[in-house]
């Protein structure tokens, strides 16, 4: 096994004439990538570009490749894909002003708004009185000009987070906001439990990453109307030692098992 980072690809002139490098040698030389790098930053064009070389290497399959990490990372994307899939998400509209999150609410009632690029809930806004929180849209739309909105779906009987390693879910919790309080984030004051999650979930979460093209994400699924609606898929999932030590492992090994499972198929298929 070789570590490397996005930093160490590098071109050089071959037969198709550009042969990607990797730490010096010749990429297509591997059996298979694991990729966990970040995408997105100061110099993120570049590292898509990178990405994108390496994902395109005939016969060396990449887990996860750069259309995966690029649809997982944009929620737009990923509600697009989930849609197609026939997957429960729910709908969605950009709004690039005041007024159109006004619309929003008229046709849904109380509405979220969040940027489609984002991490940890940041700019993840709930407006259940519009008229009183123009200026907080506006805020918000200030520093993205243009927001998701989606109808927002009670979160009084908690969230579900399910963590897909491979075809293994070994971390499932059930999230509970703390009193008073819409959010799900453990880091705001909400509680947790282990869940032992229905097929019928855990079914629904491996669906979900397998539409993605991910290896590892961490799903968050709300009970809904007596059934589930996904809210988001990160595939750069927390809690992996929320735990445990044991559970973190059984994650790691979730992963390559996958890798080695897959990367052996392809193999025997010739691609």
């Amino acid at each position: 096994m070789t570590f490397a980072t996005l930093d160490e690809v590098g071109y050089a002139p071959g037969r198709d004439g550009v042969e990607v490098m990797l730490k010096g040698e010749r990429a297509a030389s591997f059996d298979a990538f694991l990729n966990r790098s970040r995408v997105f930053g100061p110099d993120g064009q570049e590292r898509v570009e990178r990405m994108r070389m390496l994902s395109s290497l005939p016969g060396v399959p990449v887990f996860a490749p750069a259309d995966a990490w690029q649809t997982a990372s944009s929620k737009f994307l990923t509600a697009q894909r989930l849609a197609q899939a026939g997957l429960p998400t729910p709908p969605v509209r950009s709004v690039g002003s005041v007024d159109e999150v006004g619309a929003a609410c008229a046709e849904w009632g109380t509405v979220i708004v969040k940027p489609s690029h984002g991490y940890a809930g940041t700019d993840v806004e709930r407006i259940a009185d519009f008229p009183a929180e123009k200026g907080l849209v506006a805020e918000l739309l200030s520093r993205t000009p243009r927001l998701l909105c989606q109808p927002y779906y009670p979160t009084s009987g908690g969230e579900y987070r399910i963590t897909v390693a491979g075809e293994a879910t070994p971390i499932n919790i059930l999230k509970l906001p703390r009193p008073g309080s819409w959010r799900c984030k453990t880091l705001e004051g909400a509680t947790f439990e282990r869940l032992d999650a229905p097929d019928e979930l855990v079914d629904l979460a491996v669906r979900a990453t397998r539409a993605l093209g991910l290896t590892l994400a961490g799903l968050d699924i709300l009970p809904h109307a007596g059934g589930y609606q996904i809210l988001e898929v990160n595939e750069v999932p927390g809690f992996l030692s929320i735990l445990g030590r044991a559970q973190h492992r059984q994650v790691l090994d979730g992963v390559f098992d996958w890798v080695e499972e897959r990367t052996e198929a392809a193999a025997r298929a010739g691609t």
